[in-house]
């Protein structure tokens, strides 16, 4: 008998279940030892270097800048491209608000494209949003599982287009076996505290690009940083001591705690591909649950985002997700906040929100979007652990979910 009709419940272990970031005693130490050490670098040494130079390895990218959180990478991203107010960059409309947030604040236009079936940017869409404005496009790594970037590529080199990547979710995710955030002009990671390399908050920009980098310095990290890097006959020295009136830079102490977890990324990724793999063989029984599934491509698993099908479950999302949580399921989460982001006041107006920028009132269609929006209704998250150690509790899920599956399937569960 289902939990939520009076029966025993498949985990009786109080919760949350997924906590993150770990704090080791690894972490505690390399944070004190920052402390001691020095809690302000102002140009490219000590933490800072050590773990920009791991991220600059890991993805062989020429360049990597370290900011106080994923929007300011992003945003520095932005800036870095020189764009001119009222320039447009095509964004993915599902996605978190901030991959296309930071285009207000400089008077660019984001253009919102429809989702492809596994909640990527749907490269199929994009062709018909490039307009004479059109100067680049943005990608995010939904969930962990990369983007079709085949044809994006090919697109914004026969275009013109500057192709960004938005990596917040997918730390070293892979796609034809080259790593996410290596196909174009410049990507960004959050090491916000729910992503994989966690530094509480901050976030990483890299590129192979000098132009780029070189904007992206003056952005946020103004002074020393800019007069040790910066040419001396290049065409913006002029700006070291100032930037271009900015501070983006990240704090050590996070970067402490970030430089010791990447260490561990490979083995962790490893194991969520385990888990994931388990979540999939057991699951993919259920005709109304769509699964996430790798297609020439390996996700980080930042999340199991697992669609329901109301149609042919003949109960609802909200329904189903109350068994889950009484089955003590209680980390499946329905993220509300993360989804089609074009009906956000934001982005629907922009010229009350920066009206030096957006003079006239802008608006989005409400219906612009199918496939976001039905993702969005239907998406339910699972978490994807890290550890060996974690392996009977991902049984546990794995058996709730069934549990209240095959209730589904028998007209056990109902919608009140």
């Amino acid at each position: 008998m289902l939990a939520i009709h009076g029966g025993s419940p498949v985990l009786n272990r109080e919760g949350p279940h997924f906590v993150w970031p770990r704090i080791t005693p690894a972490i505690e130490a390399a944070v004190l030892r920052q402390l001691r050490t020095s809690t302000s670098i102002k140009d490219r040494s000590g933490v800072v270097a050590e773990l920009e130079d791991k991220f600059a390895r890991y993805y062989a990218t020429r360049w990597a800048l370290s900011h106080s959180s994923g929007t300011m990478a992003i945003f520095a991203m932005f800036d870095a491209l020189g764009l001119s107010p009222g320039d447009e960059v095509i964004c993915p409309n599902y996605t978190w608000f901030a991959t296309a947030s930071p285009l207000a604040y400089l008077g660019l236009v984001p253009v919102f494209c429809d989702a492809d079936e596994h909640g990527n940017l749907d490269p199929e869409r994009v062709t018909e949003l490039i307009g004479e404005r059109t100067r680049a496009l943005i990608v995010t790594h939904m969930w962990g599982m990369p983007c079709d970037m085949a044809p994006l590529v090919r697109l914004c080199q026969s275009r013109g287009l500057e192709l960004l990547e938005d990596c917040s979710h997918a730390h070293g995710a892979s796609y034809h076996g080259a790593k996410v955030g290596t196909f174009g002009a410049a990507a960004v990671w959050s090491m916000q505290a729910a992503k994989l390399v966690s530094a509480g908050e901050g976030g990483m920009l890299l590129t192979d690009r000098e132009d780029l980098y070189v904007r992206a310095t003056l952005a946020g990290h103004y002074n020393r940083r800019c007069k040790q890097e910066i040419a001396l006959d290049h065409p913006l020295r002029e700006f070291w001591q100032t930037g271009f009136g900015l501070k983006l830079r990240a704090h050590p102490l996070a970067l402490a705690m970030a430089n010791e977890q990447f260490d561990h990324l490979d083995a962790w990724l490893l194991q969520k591909r385990r888990f994931a793999q388990q979540m999939q063989d057991s699951w993919r029984e259920f005709r109304f649950l769509r699964l996430p599934l790798e297609k020439e491509c390996q996700s980080a698993w930042y999340v199991f985002a697992l669609r329901f099908d109301e149609v042919q479950a003949r109960v609802s999302r909200t329904t189903f997700h109350r068994a889950l949580l009484a089955e003590g399921l209680t980390d499946v989460d329905v993220p509300e906040l993360t989804g089609p982001i074009a009906q956000l006041p934001l982005f629907q107006n922009l010229a009350r929100a920066r009206p030096a920028f957006f003079p006239r009132a802008t608006r989005v269609a409400s219906d612009a979007f199918p496939v976001s929006k039905r993702l969005w209704r239907e998406t339910l998250t699972v978490p994807v652990w890290t550890e060996p150690d974690d392996a009977v509790l991902v049984e546990r899920y794995i058996e709730g979910v069934r549990k209240v599956a095959r209730a589904v399937e028998r007209g056990e569960l109902r919608d009140p």
